[in-house]
């Protein structure tokens, strides 16, 4: 036979439909999974200069079937903008330059988790052009859109092994970013994909007795059943705090029902219509310091699992949390930071400015001298900030068979101006954060070893 016929017949069999995109049954699928991405700068210049941590780091996400990332920022160019900083914001306007998005794709990220407390800092404009940029770009985004309906739903992936669904949405929020449902007579709201949380305060007799006594005072009024209480009720219940009386003292939050069956519809649906399902959620309860995630987490992730996800994974709080296997599926409590560049952001509003006194003739670089960037009075409390792991869980026919934990390090005590780009980390710094990483993670029955510079789950 002669080599032209040969190449047409292997052209011929490239070219069948759904050939190329058929997996083996038994073949593994890779995620790499890791947390917020907050960057000002560009770091890909890294990968040209052969930095070597960094080469390993983009090799490590570029290696896997697919790779996510958290955009916890709006991407735009200020200059023609025609928004306005909102008066609501996640506790910082966090804004970037548009290359930013190229960046992440070049260095490996498929998919990105668009819903967090950050979304809106802009406003729906920024939102909407960040959305843009994205769209323009080619890349599969989550968690925003014009209404709920469309914040709610899946990004989807078709790549040569499975078809994937992300799904993204946010328990820490402003309340003017939550997106809202269409009507046949009023048009939706712009904004995220919301997962609200009722909170109240269970506090004992004598301490309930007190606050019903200053409860006029501070603009609380006493429940019909004479063993709950309102304060500091402005406008609405939204915005005031529930007390009950109780045995002792508690803080218990229960995820809004309505948002839970919305997002369970969206996980069942998606796992119908793809291969693989992941779920994304941010949030910063109980608190940034916490080790430990929220105690109605727990249950809301393994109830996502039973829906249909593959992978559950939050971030949001600026450290690690543990890790727990739930039905041969990783929950994935808090991924912590990717990049943290949040002390390069300029510009900045001007309420930035007047937060710490500044005049009117302040930069960037005065507001950053003027602000602290340690939030710890031991600095060694905010270096888990500083580090993280890229997470990369296998599967074969659907069920997890191996997790891998690649440490890394974010630079806290490099100037400024490098502080927060990440490397992988290597020796006695490697085995210090994954030995945190297996030590949150035991309580869920997990193990994890650290082999070779890297976590390794061992299955039971």
């Amino acid at each position: 036979m002669t080599r032209t016929a040969l190449l047409a017949i292997a052209l011929t069999l490239t070219l069948q439909p759904g050939r190329a995109a058929q997996a083996a049954p038994d073949e593994t699928f890779s995620v790499a999974l890791v947390g917020d991405a907050i960057q000002t700068r560009r770091i890909m210049p890294l990968y040209a200069a052969r930095d070597l941590d960094f080469v390993a780091l983009v090799d490590l996400i570029r290696s896997a079937d697919i790779a996510i990332v958290n955009l916890e920022e709006s991407l735009f160019d200020m200059t023609t903008f025609k928004g306005w900083p909102e008066v609501e914001n996640g506790g910082q306007w966090e804004l970037g330059p548009p290359f930013v998005a190229e960046e992440l794709q070049g260095m490996g990220f498929d998919l990105f988790s668009r819903a967090n407390n950050h979304t809106t800092d802009y406003g729906v404009e920024g939102m909407r052009l960040t959305d843009q940029l994205l769209d323009r770009l080619g890349i599969p985004h989550a968690g925003t859109g014009l209404t709920l309906g469309q914040a709610s739903r899946p990004a989807y992936l078709d790549t040569a092994k499975a078809r994937v669904a992300l799904l993204s949405f946010a328990s820490s929020f402003t309340t003017m970013s939550r997106a809202g449902a269409a009507r046949d007579d009023v048009p939706g709201r712009p904004g995220l994909n919301a997962l609200r949380l009722q909170r109240r305060f269970e506090v004992d007799a004598e301490t309930f007795d007190l606050l019903s006594r200053l409860a006029p005072k501070i603009g609380g009024t006493l429940g019909a059943d004479k063993k709950s209480l309102r304060l500091f009720r402005v406008q609405s219940p939204v915005s005031s705090i529930l007390v009950v009386q109780g045995e002792t003292f508690f803080v218990r939050e229960t995820p809004e029902p309505a948002d839970v069956d919305r997002i369970m519809r969206e996980v069942r649906n998606a796992a119908k219509m793809s291969d693989f399902v992941v779920l994304s959620g941010h949030g910063h309860q109980p608190g940034n310091q916490s080790r430990v995630p929220p105690s109605w987490q727990q249950a809301f992730a393994r109830r996502c699992i039973d829906a249909g996800a593959s992978v559950y994974f939050t971030h949001g709080p600026h450290q690690l949390r543990g890790i727990e296997i739930y039905k041969g599926r990783p929950i994935f409590y808090s991924l912590g930071n990717f990049i943290f560049q949040n002390e390069t952001i300029d510009p900045l509003p001007a309420d930035d400015y007047e937060k710490y006194g500044l005049p009117a003739t302040a930069l960037a670089g005065d507001f950053f001298d003027r602000r602290p960037w340690s939030t710890a009075d031991d600095p060694e409390d905010d270096a888990v900030w500083y580090e993280s792991v890229v997470a990369v869980p296998s599967f074969s026919r659907g069920r997890l068979i191996g997790l891998k934990l690649y440490p890394l390090q974010l630079d806290q005590k490099a100037p400024r101006s490098q502080r927060g780009t990440p490397r992988v980390a290597r020796g006695a710094e490697a085995e210090k954060i994954i030995r945190r990483l297996a030590e949150l993670s035991s309580p869920f029955g997990t193990v994890i070893e650290f082999r070779d510079g890297i976590g390794v789950w061992r299955a039971r």
